[in-house]
């Protein structure tokens, strides 16, 4: 099995870091190729350009430039030859980093992860698995009750990213309150997420 993680952090202190090298650490043990795309490390450009955006023309969908970006075409092919989708990024604002942000707007485009005329999208990804790990600052728990913010969190990235496609996503674990934690408590987070995805893998 192939994992592709899509990571959005600037700090390597940061405890999203910490979290990458788990999730890497642990899928590697399992044997997984793990291929990590660190966003901020490849100054990934985030912007959605005007000839890139689709637009309606005499009732068809249609883009100016009719083929993707170099970058994208790479983002893209990298998605579709990993069987398992892993997005590690912190929520900021209650919502996922500018340059995810922009990320999603670029390669997750129509034709590609999704089509209002065509089934071809769901094809491209069938199969597919996928797991979001999002530490933040308020006091989600990993594996508890959702909270009406972290089901407003969930609606707006693990569930609306593939919503034209099947991808099976195995879960959305939460690491609440992280500035606040002691190292051990984070270090228990760290045990937690490899204890998971032992279980769920």
């Amino acid at each position: 099995m192939k994992a592709l993680i899509i990571y959005a952090h600037p700090r390597k202190e940061s405890f999203s870091h910490a979290l990458l090298k788990q999730v890497q650490h642990t899928l590697c043990e399992k044997g997984l190729e793990v291929e990590v795309r660190d966003l901020y490390q490849l100054n990934f450009q985030p912007v959605l350009a005007a000839e890139d955006t689709i637009h309606v023309e005499e009732g068809k969908f249609v883009r100016n430039q009719e083929i993707f970006p170099p970058d994208v075409l790479v983002e893209q092919e990298k998605i579709l030859e990993s069987d398992l989708l892993i997005y590690v990024f912190p929520i900021w604002w209650n919502g996922m980093p500018a340059i995810l942000k922009g990320y999603i707007d670029r390669v997750f485009q129509h034709g590609f992860a999704y089509s209002f005329e065509s089934d071809e999208p769901k094809k491209r990804f069938a199969g597919k698995k996928a797991i979001f790990l999002t530490p933040t600052g308020q006091p989600q728990a990993m594996d508890g009750e959702d909270t009406e913010l972290t089901k407003a969190i969930k609606l707006l990235t693990s569930e609306w990213i593939f919503n034209g496609v099947d991808v099976e996503i195995l879960g959305h674990l939460f690491f609440g309150r992280v500035p606040y934690l002691s190292n051990d408590e984070r270090k228990g987070y760290l045990e937690d997420t490899a204890s998971w995805l032992n279980k769920n893998i």
